[in-house]
């Protein structure tokens, strides 16, 4: 046997890596630790000799992500909106007993003390004391062992935090500041720069930076009244910026996680301003924005990494930092356009219920929360509204329906209601569309609404956040889901789980000889893409739309085979036809999924080829007109993934068949009644 010179190495490789890693934590430490009051004072560059004066410039300013309405206009605006104040405390007293519901838990108390460091799911905890980045590798050799570091990173995301500030300003309770304080001098004291799982992970420091930030600008009173804590929290705030810039996730390919650090940063930078590094933080974060937008943004407005979910997530970072840039007097003009493409986007993906379609990867994450507290993470129309007020856009202010209340922290009372006064004459109403560079399509009409997905894996063909989903359909009638994409279930707590949920079984798709479209490797996080779909025809009609996409993901087998799809909406009759062709030679065994939304109900009909179902009010059938002989239904329990960490149980509606190709099947789905549901 031959000596591995590498191996024979390896002792000294290893002692210089552990060397490397520790001359990084001390220069971060010197970089990044918790400043007193004496580097604050420096950090004004002179400008203040005592830490009061400091103390009182930083409280007088405020992030201009929240709008400069005073308490009294925001008060009389809830007044007359009932329903959103007694849900807004309602929240805030969820807050106030320590009860949380993130990431599938269900609503659960956590006790007196925060888990800072636990995934309270699972009963583990990390070691708070351990260097993040050494405590990060270890975490990525943990996946599938049950346990997920993104519970205690969501509960440290303190996106709970403006909630707090938000409840204060609309009533004289004290308990929403001191809670505030609790929990923040909690979190600073359990969690040292640098140490623990919440530093692992830039993008989740920038997050909880934001949240902060947006806490403090509606605590400035309170703050003013309480230099002590106040010195704390900028101290903190000044340390997370300077965690931030110098650990941007700058990796190729940059994804939403280098677009967080730089937004978060924006906004971190906006309430520190007036401090030279603070400024100097602004160039960074308006540089990066301006130069990498662009890179995440598809001609036809669609995020780069091929998941609807991070979609939304990205986009709130833009409008943000448009918003912060135009209102302190910066240059913006790019982003905006980028913007209004992504927000066009946004509503047209949008279902007639409101939520969005679960395409790639869904981890409920959100920017910032100022409104709807508790909803459903799919319902991306809070989004709508405040774009509308910035765009002066009744039309899409209308789309938003009651999704206002984003908005109305946002811009204001008197914004909103300018807005909404010429919304209230408008029908909304969105049309069918093509964006070609995503490889979406949206049929619309005769009560229909269908989404096809015929585009890549996106984030440059890595395929961080994709789903094996090409040529994948969902179908919603009159408002009712009948076909869903499951949803993603979780991330790495439990990689049989992660797998399933982004696999080719788990879309509305053709399988062939049981291979995936794209390969699944051991990476969760990566989906090589080698489809190589495209988009052949698209026609869009007075009554009908027709669309013609393929897919070669299966020309890798043995005897390669090209899948074809064809979609004809007729707005007239109130179907869709779905007919495939699967092209190529040799016998493969073909499997056809539909998967039915939780709601649905139904049977398979006597000759096996018919399906009728109902969901709510809606009656529908999906039949197999064309298809090969011997070909029946078949019903198998399935789960469907409402949203990150949750399943229910739902049906797929199965059909397979083994033979030689080529071979083409025709299926219908038609809309047979509309009734009103039973009291």
């Amino acid at each position: 046997m031959g000596l591995n010179p590498r191996a024979s190495l390896e002792p000294v490789l290893e002692w210089r890596r552990r060397a490397g890693r520790a001359a990084r934590r001390l220069r971060d430490r010197e970089r990044t630790a918790l400043p007193d009051e004496n580097d604050l004072l420096r950090a004004f560059g002179g400008r203040h000799g005592r830490i009061d004066e400091a103390l009182s410039e930083l409280a007088g300013g405020g992030v201009a992500i929240v709008a400069a309405a005073g308490q009294g206009e925001m008060r009389a605006a809830y007044a007359a909106r009932p329903e959103w104040r007694d849900r807004l405390f309602e929240a805030a007293s969820r807050i106030l007993e320590h009860r949380f519901d993130l990431l599938g838990s269900g609503d659960r108390g956590l006790g007196a003390r925060l888990p800072w460091h636990a995934d309270f799911k699972s009963g583990h905890a990390w070691n708070r004391d351990v260097p993040s980045e050494e405590l990060f590798a270890q975490v990525a050799k943990e996946f599938g062992r049950g346990r997920d570091v993104k519970v205690p990173w969501e509960l440290s995301r303190f996106q709970h935090a403006p909630l707090l500030a938000q409840a204060a300003w609309l009533a004289p309770d004290r308990r929403y500041y001191d809670e505030f304080r609790s929990q923040v001098e909690d979190w600073i004291t359990a969690n040292p720069v640098g140490r623990g799982v919440n530093w692992g992970c830039t993008m989740d420091v920038a997050l909880r930076a934001a949240s902060l930030a947006t806490a403090a600008t509606l605590f400035r009173d309170e703050l003013r009244a309480d230099s002590g804590f106040a010195s704390l929290l900028w101290r903190a705030l000044l340390a997370h910026g300077r965690f931030v810039v110098t650990h941007l996730e700058a990796g190729e390919p940059r994804g939403n996680h280098y677009l967080s650090d730089l937004a978060g940063l924006l906004l971190v930078a906006d309430l520190l301003r007036g401090l030279p590094e603070a400024d100097e933080w602004r160039e960074t974060a308006t540089a990066g924005l301006h130069a990498h937008a662009a890179v995440q943004t598809l001609a036809d407005g669609a995020d780069f990494e091929a998941s609807i979910p991070y979609h939304r997530l990205t986009t709130e970072m833009l409008l943000a930092a448009v918003l912060v840039l135009e209102r302190r007097g910066g240059d913006a003009a790019a982003l905006r356009p980028l913007l209004r493409r992504r927000i066009d986007y946004t509503a047209h993906y949008t279902k007639p219920d409101g939520l969005a379609p679960q395409i790639g990867d869904n981890d409920d994450g959100r920017f910032l929360v100022l409104g709807e507290h508790g909803a459903d993470r799919r319902d991306h129309r809070a989004l709508l509204s405040v774009a509308a007020v910035l765009f002066d856009d009744p039309a899409l202010l209308a789309l938003a329906g009651d999704r206002c209340e984003d908005a109305l922290w946002v811009h204001g009372p008197a914004s909103l209601d300018r807005v909404a006064a010429r919304a209230r004459a408008i029908e909304p109403r969105v049309t069918s569309a093509l964006f070609r560079e995503a490889g979406t399509v949206i049929l619309r009409g005769g009560g229909l609404y269908v989404h096809v997905e015929a585009g890549g894996v996106g984030l440059s063909g890595h395929g961080g956040h994709a789903h094996n989903d090409t040529l994948s359909i969902e179908v919603q009638a009159e408002g009712e889901d009948l076909i869903v994409d499951p949803g993603t279930g979780g991330y790495t707590a439990d990689l049989v789980v992660r797998d399933r949920f982004r696999s080719t079984a788990a879309h509305n798709t053709v399988r062939v000889d049981g291979s995936e479209i794209n390969p699944l490797p051991a990476n969760p996080f990566r989906l090589p893409g080698i489809d190589r779909p495209s988009i052949a025809r698209a026609v869009f009609r007075r009554h009908f739309d027709l669309i013609e996409a393929l897919h070669r993901g299966y020309a890798r087998l043995a005897d390669p085979v090209v899948h074809r799809r064809i979609l004809l909406l007729n707005r007239t009759t109130r179907r869709l036809l779905i007919e495939d062709a699967l092209e190529g030679k040799g016998t493969h065994r073909l499997e056809w999924f539909f998967h039915l939304a939780p709601r649905v109900l139904g049977r398979i009909e006597e000759d096996g080829r018919s399906f009728l179902g109902h969901a709510g009010k809606v009656r529908f059938r999906l039949r197999a007109d064309q298809a090969p002989e011997g070909v029946r239904f078949t019903l198998a329990p399935d789960l469907f993934s409402p949203g990150y960490g949750r399943t229910e149980p739902a049906t797929t509606l199965c059909l397979a068949w083994e033979g030689g190709l080529p071979v083409s099947a025709r299926f219908h789905l038609c809309v047979e009644d509309v009734r009103r549901e039973e009291a």
